[in-house]
């Protein structure tokens, strides 16, 4: 098998996820090591998994074939274009950019040098949603619900993007996803600051023309944390735990149990519920990424997706800001 030179750019709580499971699936990569701006906590990861720190980005680039890039998201266009520059694949965390026309940029100059580039929409990978795809019929989708709930924490997550780039861009490429072929025609927003300078609990409502409208609700300021999305169809209802790893499916049903006398009784309704094994949505993605540079399979999450979900993102935050949104 083909191993496949890789490095990692940003070391941070998501950096060092990507770094730990490039070394665990050492049948597939070579892992060549790692950058950061802080020099002490690229050697802190690169030691505890057994790799090289580098002081010097372009040296990282100039040994490896492709790399993850899990920087801050107002970095994401300038190391994406060293990136390309040095001709090397990448895997971009989410959101692709900061806005629309840097994201455009970025996808061009990776296409002019025919290059892998693939958008880090990790839920794509929950085996939840792998599953939950195989009892879809989108033509019969009328409305799709989903929460994307969590407590404040200044640690770890992004801090130099409002709550709709950080959380609600998850639930906006599903939506989209699931809903794929059918346009976005109408969005809605209302959104709050509480703990930070930027939007931190937004409520939005995208409508696909006279298909279907989704609900999608995201918080880094609740104190219970949900992942959860619902979708309703003319026959069915699918509600999908991602945190649980959980799928209920009802479905209406019009059957008579035992017809013969007064014991007969009918059944209206039928309720699955299916528990989905556990499998690391990140691994499952790194080596979906490891397939489309070696093996030439479709990139499940390509730039242009990744500029979709941005635009739409763009539209909520122009929508919020049409509103009183004020600091409690």
């Amino acid at each position: 098998m083909e191993k496949l030179k890789v490095g990692v750019i940003g070391c941070g709580h998501m950096g060092s996820h990507h770094v730990r499971n490039y070394s665990m699936e050492l049948g597939y990569f070579n892992l060549i090591g790692v950058y950061d701006t802080d020099m002490k906590q690229a050697e802190k990861v690169a030691n505890q998994y057994s790799t090289k720190a580098f002081g010097d980005i372009d040296l990282l680039l100039s040994a490896v074939d492709a790399v993850s890039v899990a920087v801050p998201s107002s970095l994401h266009k300038e190391i994406g274009l060293k990136v390309a520059q040095h001709n090397v694949h990448a895997l971009i965390e989410k959101p692709i950019a900061l806005n629309n026309e840097e994201a455009q940029i970025l996808c061009q100059a990776f296409e002019e040098k025919n290059l892998k580039l693939q958008v880090g929409h990790i839920e794509r990978f929950n085996p939840v949603i792998t599953e939950l795809e195989k009892f879809l019929d989108k033509d019969k989708i009328f409305f799709i619900e989903a929460h994307r709930y969590g407590p404040f924490s200044g640690n770890g997550r992004i801090t130099d993007t409002s709550v709709v780039e950080d959380l609600l861009i998850h639930d906006i490429d599903l939506v989209c996803h699931i809903m794929a072929g059918i346009q976005v025609t109408d969005v809605r927003a209302n959104g709050e600051k509480i703990q930070s300078n930027n939007i931190d609990f937004v409520t939005s409502m995208l409508n696909f023309g006279e298909c279907a409208h989704a609900i999608i609700n995201a918080s880094r300021v609740s104190q219970n944390k949900e992942r959860t999305i619902c979708i309703h169809t003319k026959d069915s209802c699918i509600y999908a735990d991602l945190l649980t790893r959980t799928l209920t499916i009802s479905k209406e049903t019009d059957l008579t149990i035992d017809g013969s006398g007064d014991s007969s009784y009918r059944q209206n309704g039928i309720v699955q519920k299916i528990f989905v094994p556990i499998q690391e949505p990140l691994r499952r993605e790194l080596l979906s990424f490891y397939s489309s540079i070696i093996d030439g399979t479709p990139i499940v999450v390509t730039g242009q997706m990744g500029i979709n979900a941005i635009r739409i993102c763009e539209k909520v935050i122009d929508r919020i800001n049409n509103q009183i949104c004020g600091k409690y």
